[in-house]
């Protein structure tokens, strides 16, 4: 039953708190409900859940398969995985910018999973964009512009040299670019859940330029489009406590880890859905 569900937005754009649920012990109809909810509103946010990382691992795989994180499946791993990510005086923030993860990807993620651990105490917030919201916001003939234009991702050199000088690992970069070749995605894609469209971008590191475009013709669009999600009006900013969790839609957001915290300790787990081929 659904009947002590609670659903509150929490910005104009995007967003909403669920309350009423234990999301470890939620029943069939209670996950549906859950699962319109976020998307509906892109991203909802429950508080005080406190989940093991088995039970947050189960809480993602009602949503469909958990994903194995690149690097690990580079290197033979078969289990779905989960990413502890560990800000502090030696390992300052670095996700200050609008991004959904791993778009580089042939299949990125649909949907993920994040519960907070240790918080600052101040600061270290996470915002969230609603991509949808910033399309219908443009006009017929921007939109008109944008249909069947595709973005080159790339984790070449970003992702690839991060990678590289945290492991120590000397060669990685160049693993991972030739296990993740460049991929092309459509820059307006629909949801198969909802059949709403929704800008498709991520940071200028991975999201290089446009397919038939010269670089400086694809800086000027690229980096309009990113001018305009980041407008106010299309974000939702969430105050981490321990034990919270957010689980948003990849495909229909941005977000990004306010680094105002540093050089403060906040800890935080992730783990991710597989998507299917941006279209």
């Amino acid at each position: 039953m659904t009947s002590t569900l609670q659903i509150d937005r929490v910005g104009g754009g995007l967003g909403a708190v669920i309350a009423g649920v234990r999301l470890a012990e939620m029943s069939d109809d209670t996950f549906a409900a859950v699962h319109r909810a976020l998307v509906t509103h892109g991203v909802v946010f429950f508080r005080d859940q406190h989940l093991t990382a088995d039970e947050q691992l189960a809480l993602a795989q009602r949503f469909g398969q958990c994903s194995i994180y690149p690097i690990e499946r580079m290197f033979g791993s078969v289990e779905p995985g989960q990413q502890v990510i560990v800000d502090d005086e030696n390992s300052p923030p670095g996700t200050d910018l609008w991004h959904t993860d791993v778009s580089w990807l042939d299949q990125p993620p649909k949907f993920a999973v994040l519960t907070c651990l240790e918080v600052p105490a101040y600061g270290g917030d996470t915002m969230w964009c609603s991509t949808e919201a910033a399309y219908n916001d443009l006009s017929p003939a921007m939109q008109g512009v944008l249909a069947g234009l595709r973005a080159v991702h790339s984790c070449w050199p970003g992702f690839c040299e991060i990678a590289e000088r945290k492991s120590g690992f000397e060669g990685l970069a160049e693993r991972i670019h030739a296990a993740y070749p460049d991929q092309l995605h459509p820059i307006v894609r629909t949801n198969p859940d909802t059949g709403a469209k929704a800008l498709y971008l991520t940071d200028r590191t991975v999201m290089q330029s446009i397919e038939g475009m010269s670089q400086a013709e694809s800086d000027v669009l690229l980096d309009f489009l990113l001018a305009h999600v980041d407008q106010p009006r299309f974000h939702v900013r969430w105050h981490w406590a321990e034990g919270d969790i957010a689980i948003w839609d990849e495909r229909t957001t941005l977000h990004r880890g306010v680094s105002d915290h540093h050089p403060q300790r906040r800890v935080v787990r992730r783990c991710t859905v597989d998507g299917e081929v941006p279209a």
